[in-house]
């Protein structure tokens, strides 16, 4: 991918979106893209074995919800108007978010969502992540509930997003989420790729190799990425991503504290998931990344 033209932003409420909506305002003015706000009303049940009075009620609440979503829509696209001299498009629906997203994202370049904070209604929980994340036709990047890292890349002076991490395995999830970031790698100032080797196997060797492909890759498309290899205890870190039903919270964690120490802005990796029978499965690292995050985390399934 080459560039960014359509662009979504996730909103259901007024103070998770809000983190979302600015980095997405942002990059949207930056890159020249189209942005729309898709605004998912909380489903009602208007009917369905309730006596006419409560359904009556219940589809007043159901109006009243859509009609507070839609005005919370236009307050930020008012500020998107005033601060970035950008247009916004609002959609307006109501029902699964996963769904509704999913389907709005066939024709997007880039899907921006919120974390669900502890005590919020607002964004995305972990499992609605982990479903847009497998079911998405699109990368989709998740914005912590933790603002003020958002804040401090959206008010910097070299706009959004500039130093960025770039977790690597030799997997189709890595590589999907590599080419899916390149639009923004390409407008980065500082751009680490990481990987991990097995000091008591002694691979460190093969992975820099590995790795270093990696970067001259990247090179093709005007980014200089500088090359981390960080050591790791069996079993290999992919192996560890993909691998069912597995909480590693090691590896998220050392991909957290290295992008706290190079001050990343955001965190570009594969997810790791698939769907069996009705149950959701995540791999172990991408789960604790969408639960941990500290920073924002562009992930490709």
């Amino acid at each position: 991918m080459s560039a960014i033209r359509e662009l979504l932003v996730h909103v259901n409420d007024e103070v998770m979106s809000r983190h979302a909506v600015e980095l997405a305002t942002a990059l949207a003015a930056e890159m020249g893209a189209k942005l729309t706000a898709v605004l998912v009303a909380a489903p009602v049940n208007t009917g369905v074995g309730l006596s006419a009075e409560t359904a009556s009620l219940a589809q007043q609440l159901a109006q009243a919800q859509r009609a507070s979503l839609l005005a919370i829509g236009e307050r930020f696209a008012a500020e998107a108007s005033q601060r970035h001299k950008l247009t916004v498009a609002l959609r307006l629906g109501d029902g699964d978010p996963v769904k509704t997203l999913q389907a709005q994202a066939r024709t997007a370049d880039l899907l921006v969502t919120s974390q669900r904070g502890p005590a919020s209604d607002g964004g995305l929980s972990t499992g609605q992540s982990a479903r847009l994340l497998v079911g998405s036709a699109c990368p989709v990047l998740t914005v912590p509930y933790v603002g003020s890292t958002v804040e401090g890349a959206v008010s910097g002076g070299s706009g959004p997003l500039r130093r960025a991490l770039v977790a690597w395995a030799d997997t189709r999830e890595s590589a999907r989420a590599l080419r899916d970031a390149i639009p923004l790698l390409t407008r980065a100032a500082h751009v680490e790729l990481v990987g991990f080797a097995n000091d008591t196997r002694g691979d460190g060797s093969s992975h820099r190799v590995a790795l270093e492909r990696v970067a001259a890759y990247l090179e093709r498309f005007g980014v200089r990425a500088t090359v981390t290899l960080l050591s790791q205890a069996e079993p290999s870190v992919g192996e560890r991503m993909r691998r069912v039903g597995v909480s590693d919270v090691a590896v998220a964690d050392a991909l957290l504290s290295h992008a706290a120490d190079m001050q990343a802005d955001f965190i570009v990796m594969g997810g790791y998931g698939h769907s069996r029978l009705w149950e959701l499965v995540l791999g172990g690292v991408t789960r604790t990344m969408l639960e941990t995050m500290t920073v924002p985390v562009l992930m490709s399934h």
